[in-house]
């Protein structure tokens, strides 16, 4: 199994790929990879609001007083995260970054915001007020204040854009995980020598008289004991994110805040220690399984069903470390 990774994002970005002495024409399949995963450093650099020269940093710093003009990836991705945040009825929102900033998560300094401070940040909260000019391809803010933040997102679509680039190389198994929270399978992963391996995923499902490959085993990971699993799923083409707030979170007077924030309320949201989605494409999950964390348990089902992903629903058990689980959806779990 060969191993590539890349650094970005503050995170790893790691690619599998079942044959190590894969070639694309005349180069190893490990050069291919490589190059591709580098290529996340150009996205990073018009996402981030950590560089003042970013797209996303010159939008936040002017589209206030005038429309700014973005890149054709960037316009694209904003016109996708509006789009999902009118389907979430605004439990997933890009212009969140005011209250990202007020409970510290942006420095990575968590802190108890007072009221006040939360009622501010949220005046300059609403996907609603993000006005894109297709046209132009400029981007404009209708509130003074307001700032996007594509964290919840941006890892996501640059997932899709290196699973897009490595297919057009004709790379067709293979696996993408970043921060190993968002997940992206294509085709199928090696078999194993040893059948009796838990690892061994050479395991075939019947599916409308048709024999098919299961594709990669992706582990669920307990949300508060590291290196725990809680099971394993099989995804074939496609993508798996999980929300939660077992890394980033703080106390205060006693209370766990995490920072995952419910742009509707202002504040973090603690009904379950973690959800995970599967879908489609990996953007799609990582917004989506943002705003069914904050949502309500009946509506993140719901929206689910309509959407026809899988859902994986972890909660707090009585005793320390003891988790409760509920899934639903077309899940396919290793047994």
């Amino acid at each position: 199994m060969l191993e590539v990774k890349h650094r970005a994002m503050a995170c790893d970005f790691v690619v599998l790929v079942p044959d190590e002495t894969l070639r694309v024409g005349h180069r190893s399949v490990a050069d291919v990879v490589l190059k591709h995963l580098e290529a996340i450093e150009d996205i990073e650099s018009v996402l981030t609001i950590y560089r003042s020269d970013s797209d996303v940093s010159r939008v936040n710093a002017l589209a206030a007083e005038q429309p700014v003009h973005v890149n054709p990836d960037v316009f694209r991705l904003l016109v996708d995260a509006r789009s999902l945040s009118e389907q979430t009825d605004g439990a997933f929102d890009i212009t969140a970054g005011p209250l990202v900033d007020a409970w510290g998560f942006t420095r990575r300094e968590g802190s108890k915001p007072t009221r006040e401070e939360i009622m501010a940040a949220m005046d300059r909260v609403g996907w609603q007020h993000l006005s894109l000019d297709p046209t132009n391809r400029t981007v404009r803010f209708e509130k003074p204040g307001m700032a996007l933040n594509l964290g919840a997102i941006g890892k996501g679509y640059a997932i899709d854009q290196l699973a897009n680039n490595l297919r057009s190389e004709g790379i067709a198994d293979f696996l993408i995980h970043a921060g190993y929270s968002s997940v992206f399978a294509s085709g199928d992963q090696q078999p194993s020598t040893d059948e009796n391996s838990p690892e061994h995923c050479d395991i075939r499902d019947e599916l409308e008289g048709e024999t098919r490959r299961r594709g990669w085993l992706v582990g669920v990971s307990h949300p508060t004991v590291p290196g725990r699993r809680l099971g394993g799923l099989w995804l074939h083409n496609r993508a798996l994110s999980t929300s939660g707030s077992g890394k980033q979170y703080f106390h205060h007077q006693g209370r766990r805040y995490g920072h995952v924030i419910d742009p509707r309320t202002g504040s973090p949201a603690g009904q379950w220690l973690a959800l995970t989605v599967t879908t489609e494409t990996a953007m799609e999950a990582d917004a989506l399984s943002t705003a069914m964390f904050v949502m309500e348990d009946e509506k993140a089902k719901k929206l689910a069903e309509q959407r026809g992903m899988g859902l994986v629903l972890v909660g707090a058990g009585k005793r320390k470390d003891e988790v409760s689980m509920e899934s639903c959806g077309p899940l396919v779990w290793n047994e």
